[in-house]
């Protein structure tokens, strides 16, 4: 693909798995400005130093290029609304977030993962963007979870745990939506299409069952992230879905490949099971896969 397909590279760049946080400077005249950027790294230990890179076009570019002090909050898995604000939110977007000031003036959002406080340290013009290079002069961290963006969607290592945790220790029986070339593996029964599943041994959680499922099948798998868990409300039991992706390998028995595509015109043999599938695809589409954590007939998706 050509690096002047400037589309196709900003989709290549969002492929990288990042945490997002909020920039934050005062203008000389006192007015007080923000963006949200996962553009940000470590740069040294000694002295310590980190960078971000707002862009040209920013309308707040002005007040970071002349700057002297910077802040950064790392935003918590909870703070989506914090990141939209100043993402693209008009106004007054302070008015719309809680934030404290730190001793330089800088404001910084409350209950964030991290915050930094930063002189300029270095000021570097590069293409569209100015690589702002801060000094840390004060900073503080928690325990909780970072917000994940990648792909043009959030994503959440916390429900990401939970979900682990609850497919572990209470799930009776794990699913598979495995995925080969755009097709789908189901199996056919006389109710209806179904996913491949299995129960869980005692001694063995959601993910050791599976894996020694697909091994079983030969050939070559790699076992994704948990996309469902939820309680069946008839039995009470806990079921747990993965995606995988698998290159190559012997069908299960009764179970055949589906185009992506085609799916929809299957009739599966519960409303739980259409809905996931339907889900799958649509995501699949949009390139953002999110989790769903609840039951059979409610819950959510993050």
């Amino acid at each position: 693909m050509s690096a002047h397909d400037p589309r196709a590279l900003r989709n290549a760049f969002g492929s990288f798995m990042t945490g997002v946080t909020v920039v934050t400077a005062v203008s000389k005249s006192g007015e007080k400005v923000g963006f949200t950027a996962n553009s940000f790294t470590s740069v040294s230990m000694d002295p310590p130093l980190l960078l971000v890179c707002p862009a040209n076009k920013l309308s707040s570019f002005e007040v970071f290029e002349q700057c002297e002090y910077f802040g950064v909050s790392i935003l918590a898995e909870d703070q989506q609304h914090a990141s939209n604000t100043f993402a693209g939110s008009k106004g007054d977007r302070f008015g719309e977030v809680s934030w404290f000031a730190d001793e330089f003036g800088t404001p910084l959002i409350s209950d964030a993962v991290a915050h930094f406080s930063c002189s300029a340290f270095e000021k570097i013009p590069a293409g569209d963007h100015l690589m702002l290079v801060g000094k840390v002069e004060q900073f503080n961290s928690n325990e909780k979870f970072g917000l994940g963006y990648a792909k043009g969607g959030y994503f959440s290592l916390g429900m990401e745990h939970k979900a682990e945790e609850v497919a572990h220790d209470k799930c009776a029986q794990v699913g598979a939506l495995i995925e080969t070339n755009g097709q789908l593996v189901v199996e056919k029964t006389q109710q209806g299409y179904r996913l491949p599943a299995m129960e869980i041994s005692s001694e063995k959680g959601s993910r050791t069952s599976l894996e020694s499922f697909m091994k079983s099948l030969g050939g070559e798998f790699e076992i994704g992230q948990v996309f469902s868990v939820y309680e069946k409300v008839s039995t009470g039991n806990f079921i747990a879905f993965y995606r995988v992706d698998r290159l190559d390998g012997p069908l299960p028995e009764h179970c055949e490949y589906v185009p992506l595509g085609a799916l929809k015109d299957l009739k599966f043999v519960s409303s739980d099971l259409t809905t996931m599938v339907d889900r799958f695809v649509s995501e699949k589409q949009n390139g953002v896969f999110r989790l769903y954590f609840g039951n059979e007939l409610e819950g959510d998706i993050r």
